[in-house]
Order: structure tokens, then C-alpha cells, then sequence
């Protein structure tokens, strides 16, 4: 595995003269706590730093854009000898706020089977970071929401910013789970809890969410990349080997193929739900600000 440039966006999706949509950095290792030559040696901390950016004023929402440099980043991390933890979070004032507008009105438009094939490929994209064997620590700066929450749990921990906001909204959008979260969520918390967040959509703050244990710690804001960057850099600072079966032994609890599974049939159930008038009255409530006015269960 070659080393990682730092700060290099190449392969990632973003136009000529464009902020890359997906940044690699490495992290020196006085920021993760370690002595000056670094716990992979030649100075180099053995952690990297991924950051979630979508230039166009939206959150750091997920777009097909935002999966294809995901998946080239992730080809990059599996390429680099010296990545034993990554931390994950967004630029700016936001984790991710989920699937943009412009995502969920293409599937709205699209065909049901076309959307089944987007929809799994999207979510795969994004959990395959747990493949790679070295842990992910998500750097909750901001909203998380949707998908962007899932992609956070799918990090092996998490650690949170007071300012952060965190939602499971699918059902506000008449939409059933994505990124595998009726999956994930439980397998992170328990059903009682994986139930109250998935079927109200509800919006919680960073202290409640430390409280259902959907993160490790609150701290403040510019607490925040140094707290996860010394907490990658003691799990660096480890053996790589040791820490690379014990990671193998506890994802094997939720494995790559279930995983992959959960994600297809949410795709699948979220293929048919976006083709629906509820799907379309919540999207349309969000936008204008108003109570949604969802029509009588229906079977599917």
C-alpha cells in the first residue's frame, strides 16, 4: 500500500478548479497525540483524515457524484501501507445532510427497477469503508440526517460536536430506511431504540444521542477533529496487526454480506416508496416548511 498524498482530491469527482468533493489528509502526529516520527514511522501518524465536501451550499448532501468519489477514496485508503485509522467528517457546518433534492426528484421520476439498481449501488458504495481493515472513527461536526446519518453509523465510532444534529428522517419523507440503517441502528443500539428513531424521524441533539449511545462523547466544536484524531492515533499507535483481527472479529457480528443484503432490500423497498404521494407530500413539506399530510396506510 503506497502512502497517501496529503490533501490530494484526486479521482474524485469534482470538476477542474473545483474544491475536491472528497479530501484525503494525513494527520501529523503531534494532532493525534503521538511522538514526532509517528506511530507508522518517517513521520507519518498512521492516520488519515476524510472529509466530506459538496461545494454547492447543501450540507455536504450525498449525491451520485459525492458515491463515485467516495468509492475512488475508499480504492485509495485500501492502496495506503501506512492508513491505520481514518477519521471521517464534513467540512463546514454539517456531517451530511443526506440524499440532495435533486437525488431523491431523479428517483421520484425514475423507473422503479432503475431506481432498485441507483439505490443499492449508492448504499454499497458508501458501507464498503467497512471492508477495508482498519476502524473508522465519524467526526460528527454538524447535521447528520438520512443517509448522512447512516454513513456515520456505519463508522465502527463516533464522536460528536455539541453542535450536531442527528435524524433518521426517512419516514418525515414517506420513505422507508436507507444505507442499511434498520440494519445498522439495532445492531449499534437495540430494537426499543432503533424503533423510536426510525419511526418518528426524530430530530435529536448530540447530548441525547450520547445518552442512546449512538456516539462515544460530546465535545465542543473545536474540541471536536482533535478528540477523534487522538482517538485514531491510540488505536494507530497499536499493533496494526492486533488491531486488524480484533476489528475483523467484531464486524463479524454484522458481516460485509449481510450488510450488502440489508442495504439491496432497502433499496428495493425504497425503490417502490419514492414512486408514491406520500413520498412526494413529505419532500414537499420539508421544502415548504409545513406539517406533512400523509394518506392512509397501504400495504406493499
Amino acid at each position: 500500500m503506497a502512502a497517501a498524498a496529503a490533501g490530494n482530491g484526486a479521482g474524485n469527482g469534482s470538476s477542474a478548479g473545483e474544491p475536491p468533493l472528497i479530501s484525503i489528509d494525513r494527520v501529523p502526529p503531534g494532532a493525534c497525540g503521538q511522538p514526532e516520527g509517528g506511530a507508522a514511522g518517517g513521520g507519518d501518524s498512521g492516520v488519515r483524515l476524510l472529509t466530506l465536501r459538496n461545494p454547492k451550499g447543501s450540507l455536504n448532501s450525498l449525491t451520485v457524484e459525492m458515491a463515485a468519489a467516495f468509492e475512488a477514496a475508499l480504492e485509495r485508503l485500501a492502496g495506503d501501507a501506512g492508513a491505520r485509522a481514518v477519521v471521517v467528517t464534513g467540512e463546514g457546518r454539517a456531517f451530511s445532510a443526506g440524499g440532495d433534492y435533486g437525488f431523491i426528484e431523479d428517483r421520484q421520476n425514475g423507473d422503479v427497477a432503475d431506481n432498485e439498481a441507483v439505490l443499492a449501488r449508492f448504499y454499497t458504495t458508501f458501507l464498503a469503508l467497512r471492508k477495508l481493515p482498519v476502524p473508522f472513527v465519524a467526526a460528527v461536526n454538524g447535521p447528520a440526517v438520512g443517509g448522512g446519518m447512516g454513513l456515520a453509523m456505519a463508522c465502527d465510532m463516533r464522536i460528536a460536536s455539541s453542535a450536531a444534529k442527528l435524524s433518521f428522517n426517512f419516514v418525515k419523507l414517506g420513505l422507508t430506511p436507507g444505507m442499511a440503517s434498520a440494519t445498522v441502528l439495532p445492531a449499534a443500539t437495540n430494537h426499543q431504540i432503533a424503533c423510536r428513531l426510525l419511526l418518528t424521524g426524530d430530530l435529536i441533539d448530540a447530548h441525547e444521542a450520547l445518552r442512546l449511545g449512538l456516539v462515544l462523547e460530546v465535545v465542543e466544536p473545536a474540541e471536536l477533529l482533535p478528540a477523534a484524531q487522538r482517538l485514531a492515533g491510540r488505536i494507530a499507535s497499536a499493533s496494526p496487526s492486533a488491531v486488524s483481527a480484533t476489528l475483523r472479529a467484531l464486524r463479524a457480528r454484522l458481516p460485509w454480506g449481510e450488510l450488502e443484503a440489508a442495504a439491496g432490500a432497502e433499496a428495493a423497498a425504497q425503490a417502490l416508496f419514492f414512486k408514491q404521494e406520500d413520498c412526494r407530500e413529505g419532500v414537499d413539506s420539508v421544502k415548504q416548511k409545513r406539517p406533512a399530510k400523509f394518506g392512509p396506510r397501504r400495504e406493499f
